[in-house]
């Protein structure tokens, strides 16, 4: 579990602050997800909103999704310097990870130029149900 975790930690490091999704599968084993269970945090309306009209969550399912946000962060890296000058640089991200009973199982990850939008999460979520052949 803390090799996946710095793994994870460490993946996320130094892909953060480029403008493509981010998609991470720890378990092929399972080929369709029979249902999720949401878990907004920080509290969103607009996350939770966007997602209860797209999907029926089943509070009792063993697949948690955890949906997140953050605007107004700040890339601080050196290396991201040129990028920074020539283009609209990402200040945010969206984040939709599923986990089964604590492990993680499905991670979506996207940087934002902009406030968070109704269809970036409608991307991420057709993205994500794809991905995991969710019913």
């Amino acid at each position: 579990m803390k090799k996946i975790l710095l793994s994870t930690t460490l993946f996320f490091f130094f892909t953060g602050c480029s403008d493509n999704a981010t998609v991470v599968r720890y378990n092929t084993q399972d080929k369709v997800l029979p249902c999720l269970r949401l878990v907004v945090f920080p509290p969103d309306a607009l996350i939770t909103q966007t997602l209860a009209g797209m999907y029926s969550f089943d509070n009792n399912c063993s697949y948690e999704l955890q949906a997140s946000q953050k605007n107004g962060i700040m890339c601080n890296s050196n290396q991201n310097a040129p990028q920074k000058a020539l283009s609209n640089f990402p200040h945010g991200y969206i984040r939709l990870d599923i986990y089964k009973e604590h492990k993680p199982y499905y991670s979506y990850y996207k940087d934002l130029t902009d406030t968070l939008t109704q269809e970036d999460i409608k991307e991420g979520f057709i993205r994500l149900k794809n991905d995991v052949h969710l019913k």
